[in-house]
């Protein structure tokens, strides 16, 4: 049993000072790898880079990392890939995936999308129903957050 589910946001909304643009951002997801405490400390309490390397198929930067979810103090080793300059993938024991995409409009506005496959082997479909709530909310502090982040580190002059 999974829960599918995506939220998406315009990184620069009308009035957002200041504008982040492609490199900031991306540069502020590969930091987010490494402290994701930093993102979303509602969520996650810690996270600890276990190994890094290059993926021999792809070139593409792999890193090993364990988070600790302050919910339960649960610790969960990550497996991510990121795919310069559009997307994070962390992938968790159980299959469940998350990716974080930049993307963009007809119009060049840029927007971040988390796409969630919360899995849950062993739940009830009214479990599920209720976890998937959960989830949708967190899916929506998560993306938000990041951004406010991430503008946060450009107005300091981190990014």
């Amino acid at each position: 049993m999974a829960n599918n589910i995506a939220f998406t946001t315009p990184l620069n909304p009308p009035g957002a000072t200041p504008i982040l643009k492609r490199e900031q951002i991306w540069v502020g997801l590969l930091l987010k790898i490494r402290s994701a405490e930093a993102f979303v400390p509602a969520a996650i309490q810690s996270t600890s880079v276990l190994a890094e390397f290059a993926d021999p198929a792809t070139g593409n930067p792999v890193t090993i990392r364990e988070v600790i979810f302050r919910e339960n103090q649960r610790k969960v080793q990550e497996t991510v890939t990121a795919y310069e300059d559009i997307r994070v993938d962390f992938v968790q024991p159980d299959g469940s995936l998350i990716s974080n995409v930049v993307s963009e409009d007809a119009d060049g506005e840029l927007y971040l999308t988390y796409i969630f496959e919360w899995r849950h082997p062993g739940v009830s479909k009214e479990e599920l129903l209720a976890l998937r709530e959960k989830e949708k909310k967190t899916s929506k502090l998560a993306v938000e957050g990041t951004i406010t982040v991430l503008r946060e580190l450009v107005k300091s002059g981190k990014l």
